[in-house]
Order: structure tokens, then C-alpha cells, then sequence
């Protein structure tokens, strides 16, 4: 997905990305935590299939991650860029420089492989519901491994950028 010109990232590149994808994977397991608390806070036990329910939350929680785990840090990345303090990584993506646009398909890309992943994990183990504390666990997990993957990969894209100036 990504062609490095000039060999590795630079040390202040590495350590901004892991620092921007620590926080990304913190807020959202937050506000994933938050959300289950708000759609399955009533359920001991969480039904697994049916609109609305566990299976199906993945599709919107994983269009959302991906969509914000791109575009804010992404925003901000262009910002810093913008203002100097943060230098063009030099490396060449080969990804959409348009921020929404390549935040856009990152949210699609997400939603649905990642939904597709848990809905035949869910399947193959025959699950018809499941225990609201490990169904938390499980979300928050997710939400912190999809956000860690698609943060570093946006961030790499948006140092990358040609342009730091708009959301271009």
C-alpha cells in the first residue's frame, strides 16, 4: 500500500504516528464503551443476530472508526504541517490525497471487511447471544485494533500529502 522513497521514516514521523494511534485507539474504545453502554446497557446477555444488535453494531462502529481515525488525525496532522512544526514525511502513497475522500474509503473498507470478519467468527461459533461483559470487551478490542490499524496508514498518507493547506 505504501512506497517509501528515501528508506524509513524519519525518528519524529515514527514517534508522532505512535503517539497520534495511541490516542485514536484510546477515544475510541472510550466512545465504544460509551455507545454499547447507551444500545446494550439493559441486555445481561446481548443477542447476536438481527438489525440492531450485536453483529449488526459493527457496521456502523466500524464505518465510524475508520472514517474518524483517518479524518482527524488527520486534520490535525495537516495543521501542525501547515504551521511548521511538523515536516512532509517525503514518502509516496499510493493513496487518494483528498482527506475526506481517503477518509471515506477507509470508513467502507472497514465496515465492511470488519463486519464480515465478525459476522463469520460470530457464525462459526454458533453464538446466539452473548454475555454483555465479554460482548463490551469484544467491541472495545475492535475499536482499538482497527483504529490502530487505519490511524498509522491515514497519518502516513496525510505526512505524505503533496499539499498540507485545506482538507483538500
Amino acid at each position: 500500500m505504501t512506497n517509501i522513497s528515501n528508506g524509513a521514516l524519519a525518528p519524529q514521523h515514527l514517534a508522532y504516528i505512535r503517539r497520534e494511534t495511541m490516542v485514536s485507539m484510546l477515544i475510541n474504545a472510550v466512545l465504544t464503551a460509551l455507545f454499547f453502554w447507551v444500545v446494550f446497557g439493559e441486555f445481561e446477555m446481548v443477542p447476536v443476530w438481527g438489525i440492531g444488535y450485536w453483529v449488526f453494531d459493527f457496521l456502523p462502529q466500524s464505518f465510524l472508526i475508520g472514517l474518524m481515525s483517518s479524518f482527524v488525525p488527520g486534520l490535525l496532522t495537516r495543521k501542525r504541517m501547515k504551521d511548521g512544526a511538523l515536516p512532509p514525511s517525503g514518502e509516496i502513497v499510493r493513496l487518494p490525497n483528498s482527506l475526506p475522500l481517503r477518509s471515506l474509503l477507509f470508513g467502507i473498507g472497514s465496515a465492511i471487511i470488519g463486519t464480515l470478519a465478525v459476522a463469520v467468527i460470530t457464525w462459526v461459533s454458533g453464538a446466539s447471544s452473548i454475555a454483555s461483559t465479554l460482548a463490551l470487551c469484544l467491541k472495545i478490542a475492535y475499536a482499538a485494533a482497527l483504529s490502530g490499524v487505519v490511524t498509522p496508514i491515514g497519518l502516513r498518507a496525510t505526512l505524505a500529502s503533496r499539499s498540507a493547506g485545506g482538507i483538500q
